[in-house]
């Protein structure tokens, strides 16, 4: 059984281990980062539309924010975000982009100049949304619903999940969770187990954090979606 370690934030975490268990494969769970709520306060402010960019933007909202926002058209930047989004009573319309970059194009060619954006995002982030849609000529409004921190697991910990055998195959969501890797393998309790894994990466960029000779051997998603990551892992 291939022995594959998560190491994104929970609950994602433990959603992405019962996924793999149920796929066949022995799930080790260490997340290295954590979210955390921001507790944003929102103003009464024009609202064309409503761009979310993760789950964890609507898992830490407070209702305040989908009170103000309920009824506006919403694009989530992703399917699960998107679900996030219409369990909690959102109007989303779409939830096809993947990342920022195409979110930015989506509402763009769907609201017409200058469109007026409010964005639930995290504190920690790429500024590729905002930026492109300023220079579409629309306003965006940044929402910051939560930050994103580093876990110091210790030695004994990693120990405890990872075991005495080695790794085979290491999922990476974020830029976050892989500097806190490349981080952890320089460490002997997690490094020497990680030795001849195989790393399965959402981007180029994150692959990219670990090191060239990682990213030569890296496989990297045809799309930005856990969906196609695990699609990869099975092939």
């Amino acid at each position: 059984m291939r022995r594959v370690l998560v190491t994104r934030p929970e609950p994602g975490a433990s959603e992405t281990a019962a996924r793999l268990a149920g796929m066949g494969f022995e799930p080790l769970v260490l997340p290295l980062t954590e979210t955390v709520p921001l507790h944003p306060a929102i103003h009464a402010q024009p609202v064309d539309v409503v761009a979310i960019t993760s789950p964890n933007a609507i898992r830490h909202a407070p209702q305040s924010v989908f009170d103000a926002l309920k009824g506006k058209p919403v694009l989530a930047v992703g399917r699960r975000t998107g679900e996030a989004a219409r369990a909690a009573g959102l109007d989303v319309v779409d939830d096809e982009a993947g990342d920022a970059e195409r979110l930015a194009r989506c509402i763009d060619a769907a609201f017409m100049a200058p469109a007026d954006v409010t964005v639930l995002c995290g504190r920690v982030r790429r500024d590729v949304l905002e930026t492109r849609l300023r220079a579409a000529g629309h306003r965006p409004r940044l929402i910051e619903i939560y930050d994103t921190l580093p876990l110091e697991p210790s030695d004994a910990a990693i120990r405890s999940v990872i075991g005495e055998w080695p790794v085979d195959a290491v999922l990476l969501y974020s830029a976050n969770g892989a500097e806190q890797l490349r981080r952890f393998m320089a460490r002997s309790a997690m490094g020497t187990k990680l030795g001849a894994a195989t790393f399965y990466c959402l981007s180029e960029r994150i692959a990219g954090i670990l090191g060239q000779d990682v990213k030569k051997t890296a496989r990297i998603a045809d799309f930005p979606s856990e969906d196609r990551l695990l699609f990869l892992l099975k092939t």
